[in-house]
């Protein structure tokens, strides 16, 4: 996300929040230019600081709760290499316990196994890997037509499905937007990144 995307978001959100219009622009320029804040805040604290220096205690707080809530950096990951026996304990796991409770929901281990694992990116080659785990679904063992066709088609239901676990992550719905169908698949994902950094797996960069 850009600086200039930062700061429309902040200025809307304080817009909204606190009824004002503020050029944040010109704040940060400000704040900026004092090097020892530069060099050693981020920028929620930098802004925060411009106002309570202008004695504005509302404000500062107000810029950094709301930078806060919008930019905190989401985590980074180092990839991992998951074995099909690792992978294979995992995902049954998951659709024991009904957070993988169909094919379509393979769209968010795509995009954990693929993203932060040596898993192939290809659909093709994916479903097959998976296929080869031997996974019962709803009793039924999973078929490579069934799941290609529900990662294929799943992908494209909603436009951020196709990009990284880090865009999801930084995904906010726009107001009135159908968010169910993104939200599921989320779950799936965020449930799989929980496992891989409880079992050490997936380790912080």
């Amino acid at each position: 996300m850009t600086l200039t995307t930062h700061l429309t978001t902040v200025m809307n959100d304080i817009e909204e929040f606190a009824n004002e219009s503020i050029p944040v622009t010109y704040c940060l320029d400000d704040a900026m230019s004092c090097p020892e804040y530069r060099d050693a805040m981020p920028i929620e604290r930098l802004l925060s600081l411009y106002y309570f220096k202008q004695g504005n205690v509302r404000l500062g707080d107000l810029v950094s709760e709301v930078l806060r809530r919008h930019f905190t950096p989401p985590e980074r990951f180092q990839r991992a290499i998951l074995s099909d026996e690792q992978a294979k304990e995992i995902l049954t796991a998951l659709i024991k316990e009904g957070t993988i409770a169909n094919s379509f929901h393979f769209v968010a281990v795509y995009r954990i196994f693929t993203d932060f694992c040596n898993f192939p990116k290809e659909i093709t080659s994916f479903s097959h890997r998976i296929i080869e785990l031997n996974l019962k679904l709803n009793g039924k063992l999973l078929e490579y037509s069934s799941l290609y066709q529900s990662i294929q088609k799943s992908i494209n239901s909603h436009p951020v499905l196709p990009m990284s676990y880090k865009k999801w992550t930084e995904y906010k719905p726009e107001a009135n937007e159908r968010y169910n169908t993104f939200k599921r698949q989320k779950a799936v994902a965020d449930a799989l990144i929980k496992i891989l950094r409880d079992r050490k797996i997936l380790l912080l960069e």
